[in-house]
C-alpha cells in the first residue's frame, strides 16, 4: 500500500485510557483513533500542550507530540513535520501513553528482604546501596561489580553511566549492544574505519537494488518501511535473503532461501559469481578506494573456496538462486546490504558483517547515497549508547581503554566547565585496583554470570563478581538463561533500576538481596537520542516523573555524589552534560551537536526536507537570520561526524562527492598509524591512503592523507566545547595541509612526531579522519579474512572438520571461550533433535518486552509465545496441532513449554521463536513472585524465554551470543506441563486466534 492511497489524519488522537485503539504499521503517516473514554471524540485541542518528543522503542527515531493536561499524559499526537517519521508511528509508538500510564510500573523504591518486598524512602535505600558498594570497592575492590547500562537511556545518562563505572575504578559495564550490534561495529570498523549505519532510513527511498540479509523492517522497524515503498515506486527493488520466509519477504520483490548460520558462505558464493562468472566487480572503485592487496589476497586465496557448488551443498541454496541474486546486484546502478540482529547474532558474526561490506566494496556501490551498509541498530538509542562508552572494551567516543584513552577523559573530566572536580590521570588510575585491569576488557552483558559461578570457566580477574547494578536490561535477552538465574542468586546483593520489575523480579529467590529503583521514562526526562542513522534528536521532558520515580541523569548524580565523588557529576542542568560530551568525544564527531542546535532543529522540522533531510533556505525562501539556531544546509539531527558548531553534520558516510563542510569524506584513515608504527610487511604505509583525484567540486587534486594529528585529543576553550580546535580548523581549510597542522600544534607545545607528518604538505579540504581505504583484510582479527565456520550446534556435522568454530582463548572478556569444545560436545544433536531454531522479533514487542508485555495495547495485540513450525511438521509430528495449542520445544539445553503457530514462513526444517517473553522457564511460571509490594506489577502477558534454550557459543571477537541459530525437536505438551496463565491473557489469545482464522 502507498502512502498516496492512504486517507491520513493530521491530527489524530490516541487516549491514554484503556479502550483506545492501536495504529497498525502503514507506509506513512498513521491514523489514530480519537476516542476518549466515555466514547466521546476526544479534542486534539483539549490538552494544555503538545510536548516533541522521540518514540522509545526502536532506532528509528519517530518523533510524536506527547499530549500533556495538569502534568499528565492524556494522549499523544502524530508529529507530522518531523522528517524522519513524517507523522508515522507503528503499534508500539501508539501505544507509549499507555506505558507511560501502566499501572504495572514500579512506583516506590522496594528492598526485596526476608522473602518480602517491602517499601524503602529514597533517602534510606539510597545510602544502603552505596554503602554496600563502597564496602566492596574497599574489600574485594571495584572489579567486584557489575554494571549494566541501557540502549534505553539518553545520551547524558549513557555517557554518566560510564563516567560513574570509570570513577568507581572498573570497566565491567556493558549494555546490549553486546548482544545485538557487537559484531556490526567490530566488522564494519575493521572494514571501512567505524562501525557505524552509512546512510539514514530516508536514504532507502534512493535504492536501486537492496538486499536485505538479517533483517525483517516490516515488524521491527515498519515505520521506515515507507521508504522502502518510495524505492520500489521508483522502480527499486527489495531481495530478502532469509532463512524464513518474513512478512518483509512477502512485500519485496524477491526472496532467497539459505541455511541459517551460512552467511560467509552464502555471500562469497554471489561475489564468486560476480567475479569469477560475470567478472562485474568494480575495478576502477578497489584500485582506487580499497587496499588492494587486501583485494587480490581475498580473490585469489580465499574465493575460489566458494565455488557456486560448495556453496549451495554449505546453505542449502540452488546454484540458480545464488546465480540469479548476484546478477540482480551486478546489474544494480547501486545497491546496498541492509542487516540486524539475524546477521549479527552467530558464533561468526564478525566475520559475517565483513562479508556483507566486502560484498558492497566488490561492486564498487559503497560511499555513495543508496549503497554502502545501511545498518538497522535496535532500541531507541543502542547507537548512542555505544558511541558513549556502556560497553566492557571501551571509553566514551570509542577511545579504547589505553593509556591515552584515560589521559584524555581525565584531561575533560579536569577541564570542562559542566562540573566543579578536578581531576588528574594519576587520581583516576588509582580507583582501579591496578592498572592492568584500568586497561583490561572487562566482563560483559553477554557472560557476566560467569563472573559470579566460577566453577565452569575460568576467569581473569582477582576475585569473583559480589554484586550487579542492571539500570534499564532487560535479562530475557541473554542466552543461557538457567545460568543467568543461577548467577542472579549466588550475588551478595542486586541493584535494578527499571520503568518495570524486569526479569530480576522474576528470578530472584526469597533469599536474595534485590533492591528495586523506579525510574522514570523517557518521556519523563529531557536529553538526546541517536538514530539508526546518526542523526540526533532532543527529547523535550512532557511531565514530571510519575510516582515516585526519578530520572536516569539525576539518580546517577545522586549515586556519585553517594560513592564520594560527587564533585565530577554536579551538573546545573542535563544540558550541562551534553556540553561535556561535546568537549569530549571528538573520535567520532560529537562535537557540534550541542544542545542549543539540537532544540532548533526540533522546533523547525518543518524546515528539513524528508528527501534528503537538509535544510534548504533558498527553496523554501527562509531568511538565516530568522532561524536561530538552524543554518543553511544543516542535515536534520546533525547525523555524527559533526565536526564544530557550525558543520552541518554528515548523511553519508564515506561519500568524497561532496565538500568535507558539506559532510564530504573518505574512507578512515584508521590503519595508517599501524602500519607506520609495526612497519607491516605486508602492506606499505602510503599503501593504506587512497590515491590523488580530483571531485567535482574542486578543481584541486586531493592527496590520500592520514588522520590529522591530535584531532581527537586537542581540547578547544572549555566555555565552547563545541568550538573547532587547530587540528579541526586546519582538516577543513584549503589553505592549509596536515603537516601545517602538526607545525601549528607543536608550536602550541603539543607532543607531535613533525618527520612523520612532512610529507603530507598538500594544502586541501579534508574531514579530521583523513582519505583512507577500506580493507579486506583485518590484521588485527583472528580470521584476517573472514571464513565459513559452522554454528556451534549444527546440523550438518559432516562440515565441522572443514568448517570448525573457533578454538580455545584463555581471556576473552574475563572469561575463557571455547566455541570449538561446545561444537564438538553438540557433534551428536542433530540425532535427536532435526529441526534448525532460530529466533526473532515481534512487531507489537521489544527486547526482552518488558514495557511492550505491561503496556495493554502492545500486550493484547500479540498475547502469546509460539513457535513457528511448518504444517507439515504440526501434522506429521505433533498430531495436527493448531494454533495456540501447548507443545515442548527441546534443545540440549532446555525444554520449553510453548504454544504452537503452524505456518508456511519457516521451512519444514526450520523453527522460529520471539525472543521477546518471560515469566516462564521450562515451563515454571516465575510471576508468582511478585507478591508484597510487588503485587499487581506483574506483566500482563507472559511466556517462556527462547533463550533458555539457545547455544552456548560466542563471536570471538566481540562474544556476541549466537542467539540465532541452534536444533531443536517438539513434542505435544502433557496437560499437567501446561503453565498457568491469567484469564486476561486467554482471552486475548483467543481474540488473537479468531482474528487470524479469519
Amino acid at each position: 500500500m502507498s502512502r498516496a492511497s492512504l486517507d491520513l489524519d493530521r491530527r489524530g488522537f490516541l487516549k491514554a485510557g484503556v479502550g483506545g485503539s492501536l495504529a497498525a504499521a502503514v507506509g506513512g503517516r498513521t491514523l489514530l483513533q480519537r476516542d476518549s473514554e466515555d466514547g466521546e471524540p476526544l479534542d486534539p485541542d483539549a490538552a494544555d500542550e503538545l510536548v516533541k518528543t522521540v518514540c522509545t522503542h526502536c532506532s528509528v527515531g519517530c518523533g510524536v507530540h506527547m499530549a500533556v493536561e495538569d502534568d499528565a499524559v492524556i494522549g499523544q499526537e502524530t508529529w507530522d513535520d518531523n522528517p524522519v517519521n513524517q507523522g508515522g508511528v507503528c503499534s508500539k509508538g501508539a501505544s507509549l501513553t499507555q506505558s507511560v500510564n501502566s499501572e504495572q510500573r514500579l512506583k516506590e523504591p522496594l528492598k526485596l528482604e526476608d522473602g518480602e518486598w517491602v517499601q524503602m524512602d529514597w533517602d534510606e535505600i539510597l545510602p544502603e546501596i552505596t554503602e554496600r558498594l563502597n564496602d566492596i570497592r574497599e574489600d574485594v575492590g571495584p572489579h567486584g561489580t557489575m554494571w549494566v547500562g541501557s540502549a534505553k537511556h539518553s545520551n547524558e545518562a549513557a555517557y554518566l553511566i560510564r563516567k560513574l563505572s570509570a570513577l568507581y575504578g572498573t570497566n565491567n559495564i556493558d549494555h546490549q549492544a553486546r548482544i545485538c550490534h557487537s559484531t556490526t561495529v567490530e566488522g564494519i570498523a575493521n572494514t571501512w574505519g567505524v562501525g557505524a549505519m552509512t546512510n539514514n532510513s530516508n536514504d532507502m527511498a534512493n535504492v536501486d537494488v537492496n538486499l536485505i540479509i538479517g533483517h525483517n523492517p516490516l515488524e521491527s522497524h515498519p515505520v521506515a518501511w515507507q521508504y522502502f515503498q518510495d524505492a520500489q515506486e521508483n522502480g527499486g527493488k527489495h531481495i530478502v535473503a532469509e532463512p524464513r520466509y518474513t512478512k518483509t519477504a512477502a512485500a519485496s520483490d524477491d526472496y532467497f532461501h539459505f541455511r541459517s548460520g551460512t552467511d560467509v558462505a552464502f555471500i562469497y558464493g554471489l561475489i564468486y559469481h560476480i567475479v569469477n562468472n560475470l567478472e562485474a566487480h568494480d575495478e576502477e572503485f578497489i584500485e582506487s578506494r580499497v587496499m588492494v592487496e587486501t583485494w587480490e589476497e581475498f580473490r585469489d586465496d580465499y574465493l575460489p573456496e566458494y565455488d557456486l557448488e560448495t556453496v549451495s551443498d554449505i546453505c542449502g541454496t540452488p546454484v540458480s538462486d545464488l546465480e540469479e541474486l548476484a546478477e540482480e546486484l551486478a546489474d544494480a546502478d547501486v545497491s546496498c546490504v541492509e542487516w540486524a540482529m539475524g546477521g549479527t547474532q552467530h558464533n561468526n558474526a564478525t566475520g559475517n558483517v565483513r562479508a556483507y561490506a566486502m560484498l558492497n566494496l566488490a561492486l564498487g556501490h559503497s560511499a555513495q547515497s543508496a549503497g554502502g551498509t545501511p545498518i538497522f541498530r535496535g532500541h531507541d538509542n543502542v547507537q548512542g549508547a555505544t558511541d558513549l562508552g556502556v560497553d566492557a572494551g571501551n571509553t566514551p567516543g570509542y577511545y579504547g581503554l589505553d593509556q591515552g584513552a584515560w589521559e584524555h577523559w581525565a584531561n575533560v573530566w579536569d577541564e570542562t566547565e559542566s562540573t566543579s572536580g578536578d581531576l588528574t590521570y594519576d587520581e583516576l588510575a588509582d580507583r582501579y585496583h591496578d592498572t592492568e585491569l584500568m586497561e583490561k576488557n572487562g566482563f560483559t552483558v553477554a557472560r557476566w554470570y560467569e563472573g559470579v559461578l566460577d566453577d565452569e570457566w575460568e576467569i581473569y580477574q582477582p576475585d569473583p563478581l559480589q554484586a550487579a547494578v542492571f539500570w534499564g536490561h532487560g535479562l530475557a535477552s541473554l542466552t543461557e538463561y538457567k545460568k543467568v538465574r543461577e548467577a542472579v542468586n549466588q550475588l551478595d546483593f542486586i541493584v535494578n533500576v527499571d520503568v518495570f520489575p524486569n526479569q530480576v523480579a522474576e528470578l530472584a529467590d526469597s533469599d536474595t538481596d534485590v533492591y528495586m529503583l523506579p525510574a522514570a521514562t523517557n518521556i519523563e526526562e529531557a536529553g538526546s537520542v541517536v538514530n539508526t542513522g546518526r542523526q540526533l534528536q532532543w527529547r523535550s521532558q512532557a511531565i514530571e516523573p510519575r510516582h515516585n520515580s526519578k530520572t536516569d541523569w539525576e539518580l546517577l548524580c545522586e549515586f556519585a555524589d553517594h560513592l564520594g565523588f560527587g564533585e565530577h557529576f554536579d551538573y546545573d542542568e542535563v544540558e550541562d552534560v551534553t556540553r561535556e560530551i561535546n568537549l569530549g568525544v571528538r573520535s567520532v564527531g560529537y562535537v557540534g551537536q550541542t544542545p542549543e542546535r539540537l532544540k532548533a532543529h526540533q522546533q523547525n522540522a518543518d524546515l528539513f526536507s524528508p528527501e534528503d533531510l537538509r535544510a534548504d533556505f533558498d527553496e523554501l525562501d527562509v531568511d538565516e537570520d530568522d532561524v536561530d539556531g538552524v543554518q543553511d544546509g544543516d542535515v536534520y539531527g546533525l547525523p555524527w561526524p559533526c565536526w564544530h558548531d557550525e558543520h552541518p553534520g554528515t548523511p553519508i558516510l564515506y561519500d568524497s562527492s561532496l565538500h568535507p563542510s558539506d559532510g564530504g569524506m573518505d574512507f578512515r584513515s584508521n590503519w595508517w598509524d599501524d602500519a607506520v608504527d609495526e612497519d607491516d610487511p605486508e602492506i606499505e604505509p602510503e599503501d593504506h591512503l587512497r590515491d590523488p583525484f580530483t571531485p567535482e567540486w574542486t578543481d584541486q587534486e586531493l592527496e590520500g592523507v592520514p588522520q590529522y594529528p591530535l584531532f581527537t585529543t586537542v581540547l578547544p576553550d572549555p566555555e565552547n566545547p563545541a568550538a573547532a580546535t587547530i587540528p579541526i580548523e586546519g582538516a577543513f581549510d584549503e589553505d592549509t595541509s596536515v603537516a601545517d597542522v602538526a607545525q601549528q600544534l607543536d608550536e602550541e607545545g603539543y607532543d607531535v612526531d613533525l618527520e612523520r607528518y612532512e610529507e603530507f604538505d598538500n594544502p586541501q579540504p579534508d574531514a579530521p579522519w583523513g582519505r583512507g581505504r577500506a580493507r579486506m583484510k583485518a590484521w588485527n582479527l583472528t580470521d584476517e579474512i573472514p571464513v565459513h565456520r559452522e554454528p556451534a550446534v549444527t546440523p550438518r556435522p559432516d562440515l565441522v572438520d572443514e568448517y570448525p568454530c573457533n578454538d580455545r582463548t584463555e581471556d576473552h572478556w574475563r572469561v575463557e571461550l571455547d566455541n570449538a569444545q561446545v561444537q564438538q560436545d553438540n557433534i551428536d544433536a542433530v540425532d535427536d533433535h532435526d529441526l534448525v531454531l532460530t529466533s526473532g522479533r515481534q512487531v507489537e514487542h521489544k527486547g526482552a518486552g518488558a514495557v511492550t508485555r505491561s503496556t495493554q495495547g502492545t500486550a493484547s495485540r500479540a498475547p502469546m509465545m509460539y513457535l513457528e513450525i511448518h504444517p507439515e511438521v504440526a501434522e506429521e509430528q505433533l498430531d495436527g496441532v493448531e494454533e495456540g495449542e501447548w507443545i515442548v520445544v527441546a534443545t540440549p539445553h532446555a525444554e520449553m513449554v510453548v504454544q504452537a503457530r503452524p505456518t508456511e514462513r519457516v521451512a519444514p526444517d526450520h523453527a522460529f521463536a520471539p525472543y521477546h517473553w518471560s515469566g516462564i522457564l521450562e515451563g515454571e511460571k516465575m510471576t508468582d513472585r511478585f507478591g508484597g509490594e510487588m503485587e499487581g506489577l506483574e506483566p500482563l502477558v507472559i511466556g517462556e524465554s527462547i533463550n533458555a534454550g539457545t547455544a552456548p557459543a560466542y563471536d570471538r571477537e566481540t562474544q556476541m551470543q549466537e542467539s540465532k541459530v541452534t536444533l531443536c525437536s517438539v513434542r505435544l505438551a502433557e496437560d499437567d506441563e501446561v503453565p498457568d496463565l491469567s484469564q486476561r491473557q486467554l482471552d486475548w489469545q483467543e481474540q488473537r486466534i479468531n482474528r487470524h482464522k479469519r
